[in-house]
């Protein structure tokens, strides 16, 4: 996770909550990369050998993952009463949450384009 951090706060403190985020991720890897990989959460390994690349692209759908909950969480909690609480600039913290997740998509994207130009 060094290159793709997140706040300590929003990462899985137990070993199940880690083994989700993990699967969680895999399935948007194998939808977006058209592969099917599996995990074994007991043993803690994939049905094959990932490379770095795809290390590296996994570990960006868990971060991507990540941000989407803050947004939804943040969204969720504080839409609702943001005036009643005084919440100033929900909307500016908003936006800057949905730059996040785009900025995230974005360079899922480069990452993934690489892997595929190793093939042409």
């Amino acid at each position: 996770m060094n290159n793709c951090r997140v706040s300590d706060i929003d990462l899985p403190n137990t070993n199940e909550k880690i083994h989700e985020a993990i699967k969680n991720a895999t399935m948007y890897f194998n939808n977006r990369m058209r592969t099917s990989i599996h995990c074994d959460t007991e043993i803690e390994t994939f049905s094959v050998e990932l490379s770095e690349d795809h290390l590296l692209i996994l570990a960006n759908f868990i971060r991507l993952t990540f941000l989407v909950n803050q947004r939804t969480y943040f969204e969720s909690l504080w839409q609702p009463f943001a005036s009643d609480v005084g919440l100033r600039n929900f909307g500016t913290q908003i936006n800057s949450l949905k730059a996040s997740v785009q900025e995230q998509e974005k360079k899922l994207d480069i990452l993934i384009i690489n892997t595929m130009e190793d093939f042409l």
